[in-house]
C-alpha cells in the first residue's frame, strides 16, 4: 500500500474518534470502521486481531452493562470517579441547609424525622451492667439533666437530639466536658451536642515529612495521623451562623474528647450527608405542586360571570361593589332571581377541576418514604388502603432499618463511647469499680396485636429465649425497680387479704385458683 492510502486510513480513524465524542449515534461510521479493520488485517494480521479483540470487548460491555454505555439514554448522567470526601465536601453544607428548611416548613419532613427518632430511640436505649455501684452511678447521672451541658435533657433526650441532628444535618459532634467535683453533678462530666457547622472545613491539607511521607492529613477539619487514625477536630468556639459579626479562629480539640456520629455510606468517608439528600428535589417539587394545587382549588371554588352589553345602556346585573372605583364589577347574592335587560349576554366561567391530586400525592409520598427509610403510613397517617397483613409487612420491613440504626449507629458511635467516658470519670471519683461493661437494650417494636405478642413474650421467657429482666428493659423500665414495686404490691395485697385475678401466685391464667402446696410439701 502507498503512503496516500495509509494517510486516508488515519484520517478515517481520526474522524471516527471525533464522531464518537460529538455524537452518540454509530450508523454508517461503524460500518466504515469495520471496513478499516478488514483493511488493517490484510496488511498486518497481528494488529488486525488486536483491533478485533478490542471491538468485541466493547460490544460485549455495551451489551451487558447498558448503564456504562454513552448514548442518548445516558445524556446528562453525572458519573464521577471522585472519592466520598471529594464528592460530599462541596455539597454537605448546602444539603443540610436545604434539609433544615424542609424540617422548618414541611409537615411531611417533620413526620419522617419524628418517625425515625420515635422508633429508634423512643424512651431511650437503656444500659445494664453487673457492677451495682456503676449501675447506680450511671442511673443517677443518665436519668437526670446532669449529663447535658445545657441542662435540658437526660441521656434518653440526648439520644433523640443526636439522632435527629444526624438525620437532618448528616452528622453531629458530641464533646466531652469535664467538670469540677464541687459542681454537684452525679458524675462530674457533661455532654455538649454540636451541629456539624462547628467544623472548620477550610482546614484541608496534607503535611509531609522530609522524606515525602505523609505525617498529618486534615480533611475538612478532621485531623488524621500517618496511619489514618483521627487525632483531632478543628472546631469553631461559636456557631458560624450566629449573630456575631466576626468569626473567631478554629481551635484544635483532641479526638479523645469528641464523638463524630454519622452514617458512612462509602469506605473512607469521613463525614456524613443529610438523610434527606435523596429526596430533597422530590420534597421541593411536591411542595411547589401543593401550592399550585391549592391555588387551582381556590380558583375552582370561585364562580365568575361575564356579561356583555351591546350599547352600554343596560342596568347593573346585581349590586355594584363600589361604583366609584370598580364600576364594571357587580356582586351577586345567593338565591338571587335577576331580570336581564334586553341586549345583555351572560357567560359563566367554568373553572378548572382538580382530579389528579390524590394519586400524584400518594405516589410521591411513597417515594419519599422509601428514600427516608420509613413507611408511607408514618409520614402521612393514611391507613385507608392497608389491610392488617400489608401493614404488618410494611412495619417489619421498616423495623429492619430501625435495628440497623440502633445497633450500627447509636450504640457503637454514641452510647458505648459515652459509657466509657462516664466510667472513666466514675472510677477516678471512686463511684464505680474498674472494668464495668454495659449491655444495651433498645426499645422494642410497638405491638400490633398486644394479646398475641404479649403471649409470645411470655412463652419466650418460659422457654429461656428471653430473660424477664431483658423484657422489662425493652419496655423502658429498670428491672430491679419494677420487681421491687411488684413485691411491695404483693405484700400490700396479702396484708389486706385481697386476691386479684392478675396475681399469678394465687390465680391461673384462666382465672382459677392456684393449687396450694400441702404442709408436707412445704416441709420437704
Amino acid at each position: 500500500m502507498n503512503t496516500n492510502h495509509w494517510l486516508g486510513v488515519r484520517r478515517l480513524a481520526d474522524a471516527k474518534r471525533t464522531f464518537n465524542v460529538m455524537s452518540p449515534s454509530r450508523g454508517w461510521l461503524d460500518r466504515v470502521s469495520r471496513g478499516i479493520d478488514r483493511a488493517v488485517s490484510v496488511v498486518s494480521p497481528q494488529r488486525g486481531l488486536k483491533r478485533l479483540r478490542a471491538r468485541v470487548a466493547d460490544d460485549f460491555l455495551r451489551r451487558h452493562y447498558e448503564g456504562a454505555a454513552s448514548g442518548r439514554r445516558t445524556q446528562g448522567w453525572n458519573r464521577t470517579s471522585a472519592d466520598a470526601n471529594a464528592a460530599l465536601g462541596p455539597a454537605a453544607a448546602r444539603l443540610r441547609d436545604a434539609a433544615r428548611d424542609l424540617v422548618r416548613n414541611n409537615p411531611y419532613a417533620v413526620a419522617a424525622l419524628n418517625a425515625i427518632c420515635d422508633h429508634t430511640v423512643n424512651w431511650g436505649i437503656v444500659a445494664k451492667t453487673k457492677d451495682k455501684r456503676a449501675q447506680e452511678s450511671w442511673n443517677r447521672w443518665a436519668n437526670s439533666t446532669d449529663c447535658d451541658a445545657d441542662g435540658r435533657h437526660d441521656f434518653a433526650g440526648l439520644q433523640r437530639l443526636v439522632l435527629s441532628t444526624v438525620i437532618e444535618s448528616g452528622e453531629v459532634l458530641v464533646r466531652r466536658r469535664l467538670r469540677r467535683p464541687e459542681d454537684g453533678l452525679a458524675i462530674p462530666m457533661q455532654l455538649q451536642v454540636l451541629e456539624p457547622d462547628y467544623l472548620d472545613t477550610s482546614k484541608d491539607t496534607t503535611v509531609l515529612s522530609a522524606g515525602g511521607i505523609v505525617t498529618t492529613r486534615i480533611i475538612q477539619g478532621i485531623e488524621f495521623d500517618a496511619i489514618g487514625r483521627r487525632v483531632a477536630y478543628w472546631l469553631f468556639p461559636e456557631h458560624p451562623g450566629s449573630t456575631s459579626t466576626r468569626l473567631p479562629a478554629s481551635v484544635r480539640v483532641p479526638a479523645e474528647s469528641v464523638l463524630h456520629i454519622y452514617n458512612a455510606d462509602r469506605p473512607g468517608q469521613v463525614r456524613g450527608a443529610s438523610w434527606f439528600a435523596p429526596v430533597l428535589l422530590r420534597f421541593k417539587d411536591f411542595d411547589e405542586y401543593e401550592d399550585a394545587t391549592l391555588m387551582k382549588q381556590k380558583i375552582a371554588a370561585c364562580l365568575a360571570v361575564i356579561t356583555t352589553d351591546v350599547d352600554g345602556s343596560a342596568a347593573s346585573l346585581g349590586g355594584n361593589v363600589d361604583t366609584s372605583t370598580t364600576p364594571e364589577i357587580d356582586s351577586l347574592e345567593p338565591g338571587s332571581i335577576l331580570n336581564v335587560a334586553p341586549g345583555r349576554e351572560i357567560k359563566v366561567v367554568e373553572p378548572p377541576s382538580v382530579r389528579e391530586h390524590s394519586d400524584y400525592c400518594k405516589i410521591t409520598l411513597q417515594a419519599i418514604a422509601t428514600g427516608m427509610g420509613c413507611t408511607y403510613e408514618d409520614i402521612t397517617g393514611d391507613y385507608s388502603d392497608f389491610n392488617f397483613s400489608s401493614a404488618r409487612m410494611s412495619r417489619l420491613r421498616h423495623w429492619a432499618r430501625v435495628y440497623d440504626w440502633q445497633w450500627n449507629l447509636m450504640v457503637p458511635q454514641f452510647c458505648s463511647p459515652v459509657w466509657a467516658w462516664t466510667m472513666e470519670v466514675a472510677q477516678i471519683m471512686r463511684l464505680a469499680n474498674t472494668g464495668a461493661v454495659a449491655a444495651w437494650t433498645p426499645p422494642p417494636m410497638p405491638m400490633i396485636e398486644p394479646d398475641k405478642e404479649g403471649l409470645a413474650i411470655q412463652r419466650n421467657i418460659r422457654t429461656g429465649i428471653l430473660t424477664l429482666s431483658e423484657a422489662i428493659r425493652e419496655r423502658g423500665y429498670d428491672p430491679r425497680e419494677l420487681l421491687e414495686e411488684m413485691a411491695a404490691d404483693n405484700k400490700m395485697l396479702d396484708e389486706l387479704g385481697l386476691v386479684l385475678d392478675s396475681d399469678a401466685r394465687k390465680m391461673t391464667s384462666q382465672g382459677q385458683a392456684q393449687q396450694q402446696p400441702s404442709a408436707e410439701g412445704v416441709a420437704a
